[in-house]
């Protein structure tokens, strides 16, 4: 397993443009990241040219870009059909992005519950949606990494419904991002990981207080990442991830959420690297 980092951050602390951001990671010696399409590495946020400046600092710095963070702008499961439509074309444009920066993952999530909505109707419109994602990233040799959000109001909040939600979508290209924080806040075991079985592509560092999510630095709140890295390479994930072409899991730091003040966000990195080379002296940044 390596350690890699989510651009976002930066962006969280100060507004950081994306190739900043990676100047930022490259600096503190990461060699895997991951985009953040949601906060300044959208299609939206970027002109030509400087989707252009994104391609060309990844290999001026040589990073790899192991996974590209974008969301439907729409409720999948609500969506009106323009609605559906015009987010479709959003992923669309996102995973041309994905091929253009050699990127062969792209995580979403699939949508939230709504009231007086039939919860069968509302779960099945989001499982058409991801197969029709899933559909046009297979023809490029893209994975969809689905991820679960610890709050009741998702649709896919914790394991068993990771495990649903990839039985009835049932596309070969579609995988998980398991996120340890997210873990935590479940009250998940580590054994849980082995439902998802080799359908786990990617993985996020995140800390929390008991009760919040406040993707805190890793080591100050309460998630039992020790465990769960012990258990993913119980699991021998190493092997597991080879068959999405990689050598080994990487494992990338989420820190920081909007709103948060955040003085020095390079030591909240240092912070972490310190606490993950402590518990898990098996996993490094190369």
């Amino acid at each position: 397993m390596k350690i890699g980092m989510l651009t976002g951050l930066w962006y969280v602390a100060g507004e950081t443009t994306l190739v900043e951001s990676l100047q930022r990671a490259a600096a503190l010696g990461f060699r895997f990241v991951d985009l953040h399409g949601v906060f300044h590495a959208g299609p939206k946020h970027l002109s030509m040219q400087e989707r252009q400046q994104v391609k060309t600092e990844l290999d001026t710095l040589r990073l790899v870009a192991r996974n590209y963070v974008l969301h439907s702008p729409h409720n999948p499961a609500s969506a009106s059909a323009a609605e559906h439509e015009a987010s479709f074309q959003y992923l669309r444009e996102g995973l041309d992005l994905c091929l253009f920066w050699g990127i062969n993952q792209l995580m979403l999530n699939p949508g939230q519950w709504i009231y007086g909505l039939p919860r069968q109707q509302v779960w099945a419109n989001s499982v058409r949606f991801l197969q029709r994602v899933c559909d046009y990233a297979a023809l490029r040799g893209i994975f969809i990494a689905l991820e679960a959000e610890p709050y009741v109001w998702f649709l896919v909040n914790d394991i068993p419904s990771t495990a649903h939600m990839l039985a009835d979508v049932d596309r070969e290209n579609f995988s998980v991002l398991v996120d340890l924080g997210h873990m935590g806040l479940s009250r998940e075991s580590p054994a849980d990981l082995a439902q998802l079985g080799d359908r786990i592509i990617h993985a996020h560092f995140s800390d929390h207080e008991e009760f919040r999510h406040t993707n805190q630095v890793i080591g100050t709140g309460v998630t039992p990442t020790a465990d769960y890295l012990e258990w993913l390479r119980r699991m021998d994930i190493d092997r597991q991830v080879r068959r999405f072409g990689y050598d080994e899991l990487a494992v990338s730091f989420e820190l920081g959420v909007p709103g948060d003040r955040i003085t020095d966000p390079d030591d909240w990195v240092r912070r972490s690297l310190d606490y993950i080379r402590q518990i898990a002296p098996f996993i490094d940044l190369v």
